[in-house]
């Protein structure tokens, strides 16, 4: 039975190939089905256009012969056939008629007539007809087009190079001010901004008091009555309380009490010190409601329970610890921590602001322990120039030394040399300073760009060590492909400086006229930063 679907690719001449908005019917062929019984099916197929569904071939429409008779067969009736087969031969044959053939029938290229079509995602290319071998060369050249741009497009790549640098400087007036959103780079008038991060410590104080602590246990002797008509067993470990404090006692061993008869065993407190040494008389009850039938009493004291002085924590530690966690609050070394959390701003500590919390101490008072601590934490905020800005401003005034060189992201840097004029009801600030930045001589990210395309990983470095002098380089393939992309677009590059530790203090722009941000390495002879 015909099955009607929608019609594929058209193209060619209208009168000769289905259009676009016809529909074509599908027949499915056995592989040993005769040739008048496939074109019967023609026949009864309810559109002009019919394909031939033949998965597994035909032995009859394989042959000249037979794919001749179909072909005339159709003619006659007004109709247009193609073939959807998986067979080599029979697709061959329908080829060598000039009929449109394909593996499956939604793929067929009606305007294909005897040309090999090649299906590439959801598209069917049809090479032009120019004989065989030249099919052949036009499939394999579109095959190789992409499988180069495959290898050449697909892949991606980053670069991170860090070049010898050499150190700028130029002395500029810089005011900033809360007030302002962009920077204006004619007047040097620059935005500040209020950045902040948080600290935490943990404080720790010898402790001062004294507890006593228990150093051993006490024991007694009681005498367990037993007034029922059955021997009662008591095992070793079993409980006894002694006082309103029900201060607990173990039996040592285990004793029988006879029925009607009673029986002396020997008890240990079950914590340590002086607490145990209880009074006669006063060890009077089971702690198992099970015994509670029998009659338990201490004839003598308890003795033997001795307890020791140890360090504890005093209430006197707990108010040191946290008058010395607000005395954080007015720190220098703390406030320089926002230096350490935002290395690339200019901070101004000049007007740094700070908060403390903190929680409970611990241990607790009167726990026995030879250290109290407390854990605090430290919200800082102070007016700064951004990196942004900062990087910005470097680039203005140093701008004419940059065709000697590219700048290095991120190495900008500024040190205060004049005195500070702070309006703080206005958030400004007026001052000098020194901007610094580190320029990477004779390269440029271009350069290193083109460089690198099409090279192996270890050829980029090499080419980047031989021809810049670059010992330092991070490349890395965002994907499978064994080389760098040879499109330069593929490629990210970025000049970078290792940052070096640097001196608590030196990222501020304070009264101690200190130098702020990353630090980089400088060539040999370089100035020093």
């Amino acid at each position: 039975m015909a099955v009607q679907e929608p019609g594929p690719v058209i193209g060619g001449d209208d009168e000769a190939v289905p259009s676009q908005d016809d529909l074509a019917s599908v027949v499915s062929v056995e592989k040993n089905e005769d040739v008048a019984a496939v074109c019967g099916r023609v026949d009864g197929a309810p559109t002009w256009a019919v394909v031939i569904h033949a998965p597994d071939g035909n032995r009859q429409l394989s042959t000249e012969l037979g794919m001749r008779r179909l072909i005339h067969h159709a003619a006659d009736a007004g109709k247009v056939i193609a073939i959807a087969t998986r067979s080599s031969s029979l697709g061959s044959r329908a080829r060598e008629l000039g009929l449109p053939v394909s593996r499956k029938p939604q793929h067929i290229r009606w305007d294909a007539g005897g040309r090999r079509v090649m299906r590439m995602g959801r598209l069917n290319i049809a090479p032009p007809s120019l004989g065989r071998y030249v099919q052949v060369g036009f499939i394999a050249a579109v095959a190789l087009a992409g499988v180069y741009l495959l290898f050449a497009m697909a892949p991606s790549a980053s670069v991170t190079a860090y070049p010898p640098t050499e150190t700028v400087s130029e002395l500029v007036s810089l005011t900033a001010s809360e007030d302002r959103s962009e920077a204006d780079l004619d007047a040097m008038e620059v935005p500040a901004t209020r950045v902040s991060s948080e600290q935490k410590f943990t404080l720790a104080l010898k402790t001062t008091g004294t507890t006593q602590v228990g150093v051993l246990p006490a024991k007694a002797v009681v005498t367990v009555s037993n007034s029922s008509a059955a021997a009662v067993a008591i095992i070793n470990g079993t409980v006894v309380n002694a006082g309103a404090q029900r201060q607990a006692f173990i039996f040592d061993n285990a004793v029988t009490v006879p029925a009607g008869g009673a029986v002396e065993a020997a008890v240990t407190a079950l914590s340590p010190g002086a607490v145990g040494n209880v009074a006669a008389g006063t060890i009077t009850a089971f702690a198992e409601q099970k015994f509670a039938f029998l009659t338990v009493t201490n004839a003598a004291p308890a003795a033997g329970g001795t307890s020791e002085p140890r360090p504890a924590v005093d209430a006197k530690d707990v108010v040191a610890l946290r008058e010395l966690a607000r005395a954080l609050e007015t720190s220098d070394a703390v406030k320089e921590g926002l230096l350490a959390a935002r290395p690339h701003d200019a901070i101004f500590l000049g007007t740094a602001e700070s908060t403390v919390e903190f929680g409970e101490a611990r241990p607790a008072v009167g726990t026995p322990a030879d250290v109290v601590l407390l854990d605090v934490a430290v919200t800082l905020s102070a007016l700064a120039v951004v990196e942004e800005t900062l990087d910005m401003v470097a680039r203005r005034v140093l701008g004419d030394r940059a065709d000697a060189g590219e700048f290095v992201e991120g190495s900008v840097r500024a040190t205060e040399t004049g005195a500070r004029q702070l309006d703080s009801e206005s958030g400004t600030i007026r001052t000098e300073v020194l901007v610094q930045g580190e320029l990477a001589r004779g390269t440029s990210a271009s350069a290193i760009r083109e460089a690198v395309k099409g090279k192996s990983e270890t050829d980029a470095r090499s080419t980047l060590s031989d021809r810049y002098g670059i010992q330092d380089a991070d490349v890395r393939l965002s994907s499978w492909a064994p080389r760098l992309p040879r499109f330069g677009f593929r490629i990210d590059v970025k000049l970078a400086a290792r940052e070096t530790p640097s001196p608590a203090g030196t990222n501020s722009l304070n009264d101690a006229r200190t130098s702020i941000t990353t630090a980089s390495t400088p060539t040999p002879g370089a100035g020093s930063r």
